[in-house]
């Protein structure tokens, strides 16, 4: 055996660089890959094509369309959105509309009263797009606001359970991180999986800032710090898409002047023009946003305008202070490979409130259903793989075998070579959710028993909740009342059959009682949603929504009183 596992390691290592030069000239066969793929194409394969098919990736597509604008204080009284979000189709198909809306607002109105008003119910710019919405089945997924930087997060219904790990961070940057009128706001959470992190900033302003906007960059990079382990920095996420009013000018300002730059912009000469944008020069020179990319604008600079026009104000030089940017982590993972596409990139002039125009921008990006191993299934295949080549190196297996060892080596070599079985694997965790078992009737005033189940694998946290929605709800905020979770006693083993006891070895079935005192109007349906969570400011996630169901009084029993 350790002879054996000597010239294994010898092979290895002289091989490194090219290990799967070093199997052929072992093995000499022919690339079992091919191989594969000839035999999936046949319907068969040394496993027969079942178990191999079961794990393959499913990749899927969702869109995310991003809005950012400098609003300058306005509130969005009588006007309409519909046409800033490309609602403006009144029967749009399910296909037609994104999975996500993100909304990065700057400088909204927060004046103290407005402020307090926040505490207690959504903002006005929120409570606007929820209303839009709502009626297409929207869901509000966290909103975070730091005095004037606004940033809200939507998303369609179907896709809740699929987001985990949900969390807000901000930075102020503001009178050297003071004052939080300048900074960033950010959301990070998992869809499907994958890792997204979403950015809404507000630079430093004036032509002749750039260093302080630099730093501000720099600043939010390093002062942003997450919860979830691997994720803490920005930059560690699968997808990050940073946007806001940057306030990048444009270079040139003793020989370019507002008026030049007016002209360029009415002959259309765009592209001559964005090549003196401080962010396209800084990105090039690697001095800030080099890790982000971006489709160069092709519509006019959206800053500065006279409110309630479309022209442009002459005391300052025309600039594309709002951008938006995006990053991926392509190979993150073995066994897939992420993808971002910016399908649209523009600016809404139509929109005059405010001395900046809105900009908006969809993307694609690739998530997947399925993964193709589990973090436990590929450690224990790779160390069965490993196990059987040293037991060929040893001459104890049949060389008739070798055909399915094979296989097994091309997927290792695949995977990342030696080695591999340290990097990442993409595992989607949201197929793990809490099951409530079906609820028929909520009595108001007295105590309601719930059950659910706990999936194999899940981690309960210390500050996990229950809350009671609106079957219709509109915000993840809207819970009526909630109650935190606690264990009881779980289900005797005399009690089950062997299928219920070979279920409980990977979940559990727990109890939860409300308070009598919690109390919801009658004549609507309502669910019972389960968070898992950190607790404050920490990280939560939908893990799981129970059916919908009735409420009702239960009538009084008569008394003596009552009885003739």
């Amino acid at each position: 055996m350790l002879v054996g596992f000597c010239w294994l390691l010898g092979k290895i290592v002289t091989e490194y660089l090219c290990p799967r030069t070093a199997l052929a000239k072992m093995f000499q066969r022919k690339s079992s890959s091919k191989r594969r793929r000839k035999s999936v194409r046949n319907g068969s394969g040394s496993n027969g094509g079942g178990p191999r098919q079961q794990h393959l990736s499913k990749p899927t597509v969702k869109r995310i369309y991003i809005v950012t604008w400098n609003v300058s204080t306005k509130f969005p009284d009588n006007i309409s959105l519909n046409k800033l979000l490309g609602l403006e189709a009144s029967a749009q198909s399910d296909a037609d509309l994104p999975d996500f809306f993100v909304f990065g607002l700057q400088e909204v109105n927060a004046q103290p009263q407005n402020t307090l008003y926040n505490l207690f119910k959504d903002d006005l710019w929120t409570q606007k797009f929820k209303d839009l919405l709502k009626d297409r089945d929207y869901v509000v997924i966290k909103t975070e606001q730091m005095q004037g930087l606004l940033l809200s997060v939507f998303a369609r219904r179907k896709h809740l359970l699929h987001l985990r790990q949900v969390e807000t961070e901000y930075t102020r940057t503001g009178l050297g991180g003071i004052w939080g009128n300048k900074g960033a706001v950010s959301i990070r959470l998992n869809v499907y999986g994958c890792s997204i992190c979403l950015v809404n900033a507000h630079l430093a302003a004036h032509d002749h800032m750039l260093e302080e906007r630099i730093n501000d960059y720099e600043k939010i990079v390093q002062e942003h710090k997450f919860h979830v382990k691997a994720k803490e920095a920005i930059f560690d996420h699968d997808y990050v898409f940073w946007f806001g009013d940057l306030n990048f000018r444009l270079t040139g300002e003793a020989t370019t002047s507002a008026e030049e730059i007016r002209a360029m912009v009415a002959r259309d000469e765009l592209k001559k023009l964005i090549e003196k944008d401080q962010l396209l020069l800084v990105r090039r020179e690697g001095r800030a946003f080099q890790k982000l990319q971006e489709r160069l604008p092709q519509f006019p600079p959206t800053f500065k305008f006279e409110h309630g026009s479309s022209e442009y104000d002459m005391k300052r030089r025309p600039a594309w202070t709002d951008r938006i940017l995006y990053a991926v982590r392509e190979n993150t993972y073995q066994n897939v490979k992420l993808t971002v596409e910016q399908t649209s990139y523009k600016s809404h002039p139509s929109y005059n409130i405010s001395d900046h125009k809105p900009v908006s921008s969809e993307f694609t990006i690739k998530v997947m259903r399925k993964p193709q191993y589990s973090g436990e299934r590929f450690r224990e295949h790779h160390y069965q793989r490993l196990s059987y080549r040293l037991a060929i190196a040893n001459g104890t297996e049949s060389v008739a075998q070798l055909h399915s060892f094979d296989d097994l080596v091309s997927d290792f070599i695949d995977g990342g070579g030696v080695g591999a079985t340290s990097a990442q694997i993409y595992e989607d965790t949201t197929e793990r959710t809490v099951v409530f078992k079906p609820i028929e009737l909520w009595l108001v005033g007295e105590q309601n028993r719930i059950e659910y189940t706990i999936p194999a694998g899940f981690e309960e946290g210390t500050a996990d909740w229950i809350g009671i929605y609106r079957e219709d709800f509109t915000s993840l905020n809207d819970y009526l009342a909630y109650e935190y979770t606690e264990s009881c006693k779980e289900h005797k083993q005399h009690q089950m059959n062997e299928q219920q006891t070979q279920y409980l070895k990977n979940a559990r079935t727990m109890e939860l009682t409300f308070s009598e005192n919690v109390n919801v109007p009658l004549g609507v349906r309502y669910q019972l949603l389960y968070f898992q969570s950190t607790g404050s400011r920490g990280v939560t996630g939908l893990v799981g929504i129970s059916n919908t169901f009735a409420v009702e009084k239960r009538c009084p029993s008569p008394s003596f009183d009552d009885i003739d």
